[in-house]
């Protein structure tokens, strides 16, 4: 027997022999390709990018969810869940749990090099997580007992499970345990149940799979697991563990709390950066602080919103999304049997448009009808909410009145709703698309964004990806190279039939001024106040078209697929712009003639608050004390700019646009319609404070009206925006007048000096360009008819 033992202290020598001269071996091995612990303990925590406006509201969040916590902020119930089941000796150990390594080297003997189990301890874990390695290897498990050990050496205990605690991932795009805690539970850490604090703890383990909303049996497995190691450890009571035990999954996606939900400008926002630093944007922390004010965003999406479907109110109701849903039949005969299973499904498959609800027409009545909403709840719904809903036949016709719901739905419809302060009334989902962009003209730096009806529904921005006909909105830049050349806001022009050669098979071109009108002769002030077509068309011909290109491509447009013919009158052929280049262009008349470019980042910042980038592009100069560097560029002879401002003031004053100044009763207002084919609607106005275009259309060019202009949606959504967004007039900038022009008494007629005795009307011009004064009726330059206005 002692020679037995002998033998068997003689093996389990040379086995421990053996193992320490592999320990030892594989360390001398290991050791040089361990990286240094510093590129372990100085992590950068993974934090999203953050978009906001230009007051502090977050517009968007993209990348990891992350919520940093300082070991404090650790409750001491979620730190004795996760040791407990994790790690129970981490206070204890020095970065390796020897009976972790038997373990493990047990399982090493017996599969043969494969380690099934993966226990570490929470220091290697936290080694394992920072270095991306999850694969179960004797070689990487053998580096990270390693590296614990050179962590714990380089961290406090308490540093170690804080910076584990904030970097663990959690699933559904949470890191770390105050963002998980947000995101499963909508609450901090520490306002956490028993129950929901174990369901935390056992999520690292499997953190996409085995999260409560991916696989709530597993996780519902793992959080009593959880409980029950607490349980055994003393964590907790058995009445405390019984109760959670018992306790349901109340676990659900909580999202972030997006205060300024201004999708469109966000999302422009994501794409630049993407583009300029790449995708490591999503988990640095960057934050980057646009131009845009919420207020004023928020007036601008409620205007567009609410003018696009007053527009698909006028134009009719083109029925139910879905007729009469499989399993209506069954329900109508046997309703006592509840609603049929693919009703509700189809509930939850349709979102909400532009606050139109998906609802299900259940039951009708002379006086109303019951619809299904998602919330399985059935709700009355008023037929004097739905009177509106005449047949839709076409952009110009309608059905007759309905008189009864049923003229309008059945049961089993799928239609949409929208709630209102009397409850619900019938909705519809509009086709057509809109667009908004209100700017500073000094700057360029935008104040309001939208980009269409809705982001989640379409994600193209009409802002600055459509490019449309700009119709009578391009009038202004015509008028504006023809006054720069030598002509007056008083140069008369007829307004007759015009008939121009046409194309290969010699067919004449006859245009046309809107509505057929004609009226004889015309003063140049006139025609663009009125929006006249004919006179515009001349003017290009004298002017010439390639001198209106030259002159147009000073404003920033790309003239170079721009026809050299009258088209250019009225922003038809080639032509196309969008809403960007638009509001960019009129910001020239609303400065002063300086050419400005938009911006909507105003800074970024890193996460540790470095400021990263800051924008420093050209602004108009208002002081003496400009950079020089940074003033903008001139493209408009002060004076003109000054004379087209003024013709301006006249079209909102007592043209097309004239709806605004009565509604608004503001003296600073200008502005031009515009409208293409019955394809593109168009307004364009300013102050000397903001500068705003709005335009609408469908997305295939469609006509969208015979009764539809720049005067009616365009413009009563700018009325609206600009009513709450401008300040009020008396706080308001102007502009300083130039020098050089003078104020004439002119015939409102020919143009020319007004006689003695005859009706006059007040012009402004420069002074070079003036009428010749009267001198057979004994006058001199210096008469009384020629003012400086200055």
């Amino acid at each position: 027997m002692k020679r037995v033992g002998k033998v068997i202290a003689l093996l389990t020598l040379a086995g421990v022999s053996t193992m320490a001269m592999g320990l030892s071996a594989a360390f001398l091995y290991l050791n040089p390709q361990i990286p240094e612990v510093s590129s372990f303990t100085d992590v950068t925590l993974r934090a999203p990018l953050g978009i906001y406006s230009a007051d502090n509201k977050l517009i968007q969040e993209f990348g990891e969810r992350l919520t940093p916590i300082t070991y404090d902020e650790i409750p001491p119930l979620f730190r004795q869940a996760l040791l407990d089941t994790e790690d129970k000796r981490f206070f204890e150990h020095s970065g390796i749990d020897l009976i972790t390594l038997v373990n493990a080297t047990w399982q090493l003997i017996r599969n043969m090099g494969e380690i099934q189990s993966g226990a570490s301890t929470i220091t290697m874990q936290l080694v394992k997580n920072v270095s991306g390695n999850n694969q179960e290897l004797f070689f990487r498990k053998f580096k990270e007992m390693l590296l614990a050990v050179k962590v714990e050496q380089e961290l406090s205990k308490k540093e170690i499970l804080t910076l584990y605690l904030n970097i663990i991932d959690f699933g559904k795009h949470a890191v770390g345990v105050q963002a998980a805690a947000n995101t499963y539970y909508g609450k901090n850490v520490d306002e956490l149940t028993l129950a929901q604090t174990a369901m935390l703890a056992g999520i690292p383990k499997k953190p996409q799979k085995g999260n409560p909303i991916n696989g709530p049996e597993w996780a519902l497995q793992r959080r009593n697991l959880v409980l029950s190691r607490m349980l055994e450890q003393g964590s907790i009571n058995q009445q405390q563990y019984t109760e959670a035990a018992e306790a349901p999954i109340t676990a659900k996606v909580y999202h972030r709390n997006i205060e300024l939900p201004a999708l469109y400008a966000g999302e422009m926002v994501r794409k630049h950066l993407l583009t300029t630093y790449g995708s490591q944007i999503y988990s640095q922390g960057i934050k980057v602080y646009t131009t845009l004010d919420s207020q004023r965003q928020k007036i601008a999406e409620a205007a567009i919103l609410h003018q696009l479907i007053a527009y698909d109110r006028r134009h009719g109701y083109r029925g139910p999304e879905y007729r009469q849903l499989q399993g209506t039949d069954e329900f109508i005969a046997a309703p006592e049997y509840g609603y049929p299973p693919n009703w509700l499904e189809t509930l939850e498959n349709l979102t909400p448009v532009a606050g139109q609800h998906p609802a299900i027409v259940t039951r009708i009545e002379d006086t109303h009808i019951e619809v299904l909403t998602r919330d399985s709840e059935p709700l009355p719904l008023p037929f004097e909410q739905m009177a509106w809903a005449r047949p839709y036949i076409s952009v110009n016709e309608r059905g007759l009145r309905p008189k009864s719901p049923l003229d309008i739905v059945a049961v089993g419809d799928v239609i949409r709703i929208t709630y209102n302060d009397d409850g619900i009334a019938l909705g519809q989902i509009p086709d057509i698309q809109g667009a908004l962009i209100s700017m500073d003209p000094a700057s360029g730096a935008i104040r309001a964004l939208v980009g269409g009806l809705d982001f989640n529904q379409r994600q193209f921005n009409h802002v600055t990806q459509a490019r449309r006909q700009p119709g009578s909105v391009l009038k202004p830049f015509v008028y504006a190279g023809a006054i720069d050349s030598g002509m007056t806001a008083a140069s008369v022009y007829n307004n007759a039939p015009l008939v121009l050669p046409g194309g290969e098979q010699e067919e004449v071109y006859r245009p046309k001024n809107s509505g057929d009108s004609f009226s004889g002769e015309l003063r140049l002030r006139d025609a663009l106040v009125r929006s006249v077509n004919l006179v515009s068309m001349r003017v290009v011909l004298d002017h010439g078209a390639d001198n209106v290109i030259r002159y147009l491509s000073r404003f920033g447009f790309d003239t170079g697929e721009f026809p050299r013919n009258v088209q250019l009158a009225f922003g038809g052929g080639t032509i196309a712009l969008s809403p960007m280049e638009v509001a960019a262009s009129y910001a020239s008349f609303a400065n002063g003639g300086y050419q400005i470019e938009p911006y909507l980042i105003a800074y970024i910042e890193s996460l540790d608050g470095e400021e990263m980038f800051r924008d420093t592009g050209s602004r108009v100069c208002q002081s003496d004390s400009c950079n020089t560097e940074t003033s903008a560029t001139r493209i408009m002879e002060p004076r003109v700019a000054h004379i087209m401002d003024s013709i301006l003031s006249d079209v909102v004053r007592r043209g097309t646009a004239r709806k605004a100044y009565r509604e608004m009763k503001r003296n600073d207002l200008r502005g031009k319609t515009g409208t293409t084919n019955d394809a593109d609607v168009w307004f364009s106005g300013y102050t000397p404070d903001l500068v705003t275009t709005v335009w609408s259309g469908f997305g295939d060019n469609s006509p969208i009206g015979e009764q539809e202009w720049g005067s009616r949606l365009p413009l009563d959504a700018w009325i609206s925006y600009m009513s709450e967004a401008l300040p009020p007039e008396d706080d308001g900038k102007d502009l300083e007048i130039p020098d050089g022009l003078v104020t004439v008494r002119i015939n409102p007629d020919t143009g020319a000096r007004a006689l003695p005795n005859e009706p006059y009307i007040r012009e402004v011009f420069r002074q070079e360009y003036a009428p010749p004064a009267l001198k057979d009726f004994g006058e001199t330059t210096g008469n009384s008819q020629t003012i400086d206005i200055f």
